[in-house]
């Protein structure tokens, strides 16, 4: 008697599928993996990645999204894909807590509408927020549009609309003698300035001439070409650099009430540059600048720092929020707000060494040495610079004074 099996055999091969389901493909972190009915509105749909998100946080940070965050910012690597991808992870994450509380939801809702996902998803889960995410196919519009990207585009152009000139018409020019593509090699770097010279020239024309908001307009759209070249070009003789300061310097002077521009959008867009700006071009650029600013324009720098600093803190940009907070030491210190010294040097800690010594330096100078100690005392927590400013706090304390750490 034939068996079974033989007798299927002779009445049709045997195909694959028979013996074996289809393997399912790896899911994308941007596909769709469950929906969660809200408690207002309608139902909020899932992608893997905010699942995976969830499962890891249960896992591993007590249901606690923010702590996840945290956790990815403090495991940044040196190696910039690395960093990168965990701002971009940090970001989605954010973006996830603010969905959720929009739509009135909680992690625990996430974790009982992935129903099975739960359990197979996890193992996955744990790789996939843990690696780094190179592939842009993956990202989530959260990882594409992180707060780092949408900042740094704010600072280089967000105010231009504002000015009483647009600086927009002038960047487009200004833009259009270099090649958008490509690199400049070192010895190129000279040609980029004596190009850069011709619109600083047309600048200065423009003051000469009492056209002080056009002048401002160029300048402003010239900076930031300048910095977007940077991005491009070698500048390993320095001359782009001293070019840039030149032209900086020269922005900065232009008196403001001739251009007609309101001083709280000026003010915010010099700042915000400032924090941004990370090619050494304005370090140093603004020293005494705030001394020469009135009570009010210096309350206006004060306000604007003390924003910043939270909003990037919130956003887990730690160097830019650290930026913001010394920028906001060096205004305290040459407005003479002495009534901020102790609390702002709490604050810093030991972190870094000459915002601190700015702050004692400033109080020393206009006979308040009390105040300076204090000023050590308040900072003397953990940090990299502790020593230091331990040391130059005894040196104070025994009646010497030198700001220069090497003394």
């Amino acid at each position: 008697m034939t068996d079974p099996e033989n007798r299927v055999s002779r009445k049709r091969p045997i195909t694959t599928q028979e013996w074996h389901s289809p393997k399912k493909p790896m899911p994308l972190g941007t596909d769709l993996a469950v929906a969660v009915p809200a408690a207002q509105g309608e139902s909020m749909s899932l992608t893997y990645w905010d699942v995976w998100f969830s499962l890891v946080a249960v896992k591993e940070c007590g249901g606690d999204l923010g702590r996840l965050a945290e956790r990815l910012g403090n495991e940044k690597t040196v190696m910039f894909f690395a960093r990168e991808s965990a701002e971009r992870k940090q970001s989605h994450l954010r973006d996830l807590q603010n969905r959720l509380g929009v739509a009135g939801l909680n992690i625990e809702d996430v974790i009982a509408a992935a129903g099975q996902l739960a359990r197979t998803e996890l193992r996955r889960a744990q790789k996939r927020v843990s690696e780094p995410t190179l592939r842009e196919r993956e990202w989530s519009e959260a990882m594409r549009e992180t707060p780092r990207i949408r900042r740094y585009a704010h600072s280089l152009r967000g105010a231009w609309p504002r000015f009483p000139v647009s600086p927009g018409p002038f960047a487009i020019e200004i833009r259009s003698r270099f090649n958008t593509t490509g690199f400049y090699g070192e010895n190129a770097s000279f040609g980029i300035v004596r190009k850069l010279d011709r619109f600083l020239n047309r600048a200065n024309k423009h003051l000469a001439a009492g056209g002080y908001a056009e002048a401002q307009a160029l300048l402003r759209a010239w900076l930031t070409v300048v910095i977007e070249l940077m991005e491009i070009a070698d500048d390993s003789y320095g001359c782009i650099g001293d070019c840039f300061r030149e032209g900086f310097k020269t922005y900065l002077k232009i008196p403001l009430a001739q251009t007609g521009i309101d001083e709280e959008v000026f003010f915010a867009d010099l700042l915000s540059l400032l924090v941004w700006e990370d090619y050494g071009l304005t370090h140093r650029q603004i020293e005494g600048y705030f001394r020469g600013l009135t009570s009010m324009q210096g309350e206006m720098c004060i306000t604007y720092l003390r924003q910043q600093i939270d909003e990037l803190r919130a956003e887990d940009l730690t160097y830019q929020s650290e930026g913001a907070l010394t920028l906001l030491g060096q205004v305290v210190a040459e407005q003479e707000r002495f009534d901020c010294f102790e609390i702002l040097a709490r604050e810093m800690g030991a972190r870094e060494w000459e915002r601190i010594v700015r702050l004692a330096d400033r109080a020393v100078k206009k006979r308040k040495r009390t105040l300076a100690c204090k000023v050590f005392e308040a900072a003397l927590t953990s940090g990299p610079h502790l020593n230091l400013l331990r040391k130059k706090h005894e040196q104070l304390q025994h009646g010497k004074w030198n700001p220069d750490p090497k003394k």
